[in-house]
């Protein structure tokens, strides 16, 4: 009954009916429907550029080496890789490089860690590059004792050792006295990409850090404190590789402009120009409809001339009108 009473009690504003009224014109307006079929269509271009966007969205491409620049005049927001990484046509295009650092973790299996990511404008190189003696690998074994880190699956040596190989407490060491690289194929494909020094130094810097923060949790599992053991209770299942692969992978803008002009597949521009012709195609056949009705003074207007002859001449049968196709 209080509802009811309030209900009752309830007396729209005065300026209620003008407010209805302009948000109905404004929405019958043709303005404002060609703007949210323009909001509409880019929308959809956005979404596709999102979902459908080609075999270079996110995959990662390698395993690759990194060297520093050759000439000082490429600038630093540059990276150059070679065609059998990335087609021709992805030469100027702006991307978001992530770097990855790819290794064997724990029961063998294929661990990716994302190092860090930044804008990059990449320069397709038709030719591979020359490699120098200072390059980044991925595969510099770390300051750390032997068992705080993963190893890789090595190959079968075809020399008969004549002694067997001992475990040495520093990795460094038992990379050396295992003959780890020498016996590990993970590092054969290597393709060589080149970025200048800085961002080389923070590859690197990179890897380092996310070893030792992996290294550290390890330590802290095995510390005699109680709630840093339960804390880091599964740090020896996320160590560490102790060698691996650098790996990029590439994210391109969404923006419907990049899209239609500018993105390296064309599958994915084929497919937004199609959305914007379908919705150029809608928009016509709404503004010049086959069987258009005429507003009623316009056709009265028309037809009045008709009328007049009828009407002077009743017994003239009347004209026969083509029907509508």
């Amino acid at each position: 009954m209080d509802w009811a009473a309030s209900l009752q009690d309830f007396h729209v504003p005065s300026w209620w009916p003008e407010f209805v009224g302009f948000c109905t014109a404004v929405w019958y307006s043709t303005p404002f429907r060609f703007f949210v079929l323009g909001l509409f269509v880019l929308c959809t271009i956005w979404v596709i550029g999102k979902i459908y966007s080609g075999d270079l969205q996110n995959a990662e491409r390698g395993p690759v080496a990194i060297r520093r620049h050759s000439a000082t005049s490429i600038p630093s927001d540059t990276i150059v890789v070679p065609r059998s990484l990335v087609p021709l046509s992805m030469d100027g295009v702006q991307a978001r490089c992530t770097f990855m650092y790819v290794y064997d973790g724990h029961r063998g299996k294929r661990q990716h860690a994302k190092l860090f990511t930044r804008q990059m404008r990449l320069s397709v190189s038709p030719s591979a590059l020359r490699s120098l003696v200072d390059m980044a690998k991925g595969n510099e074994v770390p300051d750390v004792r032997t068992e705080e880190v993963f190893w890789p699956i090595l190959d079968i040596e075809t020399e008969t050792p004549t002694e067997g190989y001992r475990t040495a407490d520093d990795a460094r060491e038992h990379a050396i006295t295992n003959k780890i690289l020498d016996r590990w194929s993970g590092d054969d494909s290597l393709q060589l990409i080149s970025l200048s020094e800085a961002v080389v130094n923070d590859v690197r810097q990179a890897r380092e850090e996310f070893i030792a923060e992996r290294v550290a949790e390890l330590r802290a599992s095995k510390s005699k404190n109680l709630l840093k053991r339960m804390k880091y209770s599964g740090a020896a299942m996320r160590r560490p590789g102790a060698v691996g692969n650098y790996y990029l992978k590439f994210q391109f803008s969404n923006d419907p402009g990049f899209v239609l002009m500018k993105h390296p597949d064309r599958d994915v521009r084929m497919t937004a120009w199609l959305t914007v012709l379908t919705s150029l195609f809608a928009l016509a056949m709404e503004l010049f409809p086959l069987q258009a009705t005429p507003p009623a003074g316009l056709a009265g207007a028309a037809a009045a001339p008709l009328d007049r002859a009828i009407q002077e001449n009743p017994t003239r049968p009347p004209p026969r009108v083509r029907p509508p196709t």
